[in-house]
């Protein structure tokens, strides 16, 4: 119950009706309880009736057609590739909707390592009105997004700035280097962390030199 709630309810929020086999990890007190109290209405498949909860069945075929691809003889493997062959069946244009799972739910396709390389090109195809209005509407969210972010990088950017006080080193300068090791048996409230005296050697940018320890 608890993967249920944790991974499902609060990722993508509560669904109006919850169907299941009749397993008795999901037949049982707790869950109807459950069930009850979120408002949700629990109902079951048919005994030996896999065509009473259709889509789960295929996805299943599916997955286990593309697991006895990749898993090893011993089959052990499995684990390993769930979060991958799920990946790219998400990515995927779906027979019914004609469309990969991950557009609908995010209204963009999944981005991958060819995606970086390949320039991007302009679509043509015309967009059923379901699937536009989502991507319109997130699109438009994004640009919100992006802009309340700007403004808050603004607004922290200025009040660290009131603070900093450029610091620069030249070359053979002396300076204390400071060393955040902490020694057992020592309480670092009582350490001194710039004992150590250092040399710059090389400077490689406004933020970045090396330093040379005398100690």
């Amino acid at each position: 119950m608890r993967a249920l709630v944790d991974h499902v309810f609060l990722k993508y929020s509560l669904c109006h009706v919850l169907l299941s086999d009749q397993g008795l990890e999901f037949e049982n007190e707790i869950l109807l309880s459950l069930s009850a109290i979120l408002g949700v209405t629990k109902i079951r498949a048919s005994s030996y009736r896999p065509q009473s909860n259709a889509i789960c069945e295929v996805l299943h075929r599916v997955l286990n057609t593309m697991f006895a691809k990749c898993i090893s003889e011993n089959q052990k493997d499995w684990v390993g590739w769930l979060l991958y062959l799920t990946f790219c069946y998400n990515a995927a244009e779906h027979t019914s909707t004609k469309f990969p799972p991950f557009f609908l739910f995010m209204g963009r396709m999944p981005v991958w390592s060819i995606d970086l390389v390949l320039p991007k090109v302009q679509c043509d195809e015309t967009v059923p009105e379901y699937a536009a209005g989502v991507a319109e509407k997130l699109e438009e969210v994004q640009n919100v997004v992006r802009h309340n972010l700007n403004d808050a990088w603004s607004t922290s950017c200025k009040w660290y700035n009131r603070k900093v006080k450029t610091k620069s080193f030249e070359i053979g300068q002396t300076l204390l280097v400071y060393y955040s090791q902490k020694y057992r048996g020592k309480t670092p409230k009582w350490q001194s962390y710039y004992s150590t005296v250092g040399t710059v050697v090389q400077k490689f940018n406004d933020a970045t030199y090396l330093v040379k320890s005398k100690t």
